[in-house]
């Protein structure tokens, strides 16, 4: 049951005048990242909410190469900080390998946060940031 214990399939027959930014008809869906800001605009966003929002619609998920352990635990904290999450080799945490790849979850709004973030840590952080900055094509 939809709002008010209506079917869904009902709801756009109380809203004759609603349909999709492709034409289709309206109703419940899942909005791609290529279709958002076209549908934020649909829903009169002001176009600053909308420059705003952008960053935190489009994720990401990124594989950095060969990363030492104690980085790659500092990389998992700073993107746990900024919202996003990562993923390593289950012994990175207790130093028992040298070296893992790293894989990266997080949106853009997060990525930038942890990219300034990562800029003021020690060791090769500022050099993590640029990858990661570099990767996603981002001008910070």
């Amino acid at each position: 049951m939809g709002p008010e214990g209506i079917e869904p399939s009902r709801i756009n027959a109380l809203r004759p005048d609603a349909e999709n930014c492709d034409g289709s008809e309206m109703g419940d869906a899942v909005i791609s990242e290529k279709t958002v800001d076209n549908e934020m605009k649909r829903i009169k966003v002001l176009q600053e909410g909308i420059r705003i929002m952008h960053d935190k619609a489009v994720f990401r998920i990124i594989r950095l190469v060969e990363i030492r352990a104690p980085m790659a635990n500092l990389i998992k904290e700073e993107m746990l900080a900024a919202g996003g999450d990562a993923a390593v080799h289950w012994q990175a945490i207790a130093c028992k390998i040298q070296k893992t790849d790293v894989i990266l979850f997080g949106t853009l709004a997060q990525y930038k946060r942890f990219i300034e973030k990562m800029k003021i840590q020690p060791f090769e952080s500022k050099e993590i940031a640029g990858r990661v900055q570099k990767l996603l094509k981002l001008n910070l």
